[in-house]
């Protein structure tokens, strides 16, 4: 059964300190229904980072992060992977499937269609299902060579027509949240079953710890 959760954000700006007779005033609410929810206090760290993991909350998806950084001199920052504007979705070709070259660093769709039509550097490519596990995970795009043919920046193991692989394209995404400043992320956030060094958010203090709210909803 879903509960029922409600963002509200109430901007004011004043000439005044009161908040009255404001010049400009925003008020919007954003509504969920999620069935998982997580709210802790956490310390985030300058060295390494402080890493969250969805999958020990079990969500599914999440639809909606909030972190909240409640020091008053001290930044944070920010980083994660989500899903593109584009479609993320990339199926398996059949027949032939896809071919991983470990001397090329290079994913092929044997079939020469245009699976990774929607690819471009910069983006990442994640895999849970390919044949050959060392295959999965979280692999960097730096080179589109073709609708059917992308490099990636880390190593992969050689393996010729997998029928079962598919992937999802994913965004790297990086935000500072400034002393007393929270940050919302909505859904269409990576959940990564396999790469635990990743997991799917990274934080990373200014020049001390610092603490932080961190709401998490989705299913």
């Amino acid at each position: 059964m879903a509960d029922y959760a409600k963002l509200t954000l109430d901007a004011v700006l004043s000439e005044n300190s009161d908040y009255s007779d404001p010049r400009s005033k925003l008020k919007t609410t954003q509504t969920l229904t999620p069935s998982a929810h997580v709210h802790q206090k956490i310390n985030v760290l300058t060295t390494g980072n402080t890493l969250l993991d969805f999958i020990p909350y079990n969500f599914a998806s999440v639809d909606l992060v909030l972190i909240q950084n409640l020091d008053t001199t001290n930044h944070i920052t920010v980083s994660w992977l989500a899903h593109p504007q584009v479609s993320e979705a990339i199926s398996n070709p059949g027949s032939t499937g896809f071919t991983f070259s470990s001397s090329a660093a290079t994913i092929t769709d044997n079939t020469s269609g245009s699976k990774f039509a929607n690819a471009a550097a910069g983006l990442y490519l994640h895999t849970g299902n390919a044949t050959t596990s060392a295959n999965n995970g979280n692999r960097l795009i730096i080179e589109k060579v073709s609708a059917h043919v992308v490099k990636v920046a880390t190593a992969l193991t050689d393996s010729s027509n997998d029928t079962a692989v598919s992937f999802t394209l994913n965004a790297y995404n990086q935000q500072r949240v400034g002393p007393g400043g929270f940050l919302t992320i909505p859904g269409n956030l990576l959940t990564d079953t396999v790469t635990a060094t990743f997991n799917e958010m990274q934080l990373v203090a200014d020049t001390k710890t610092v603490a932080c709210n961190v709401i998490m909803w989705g299913t």
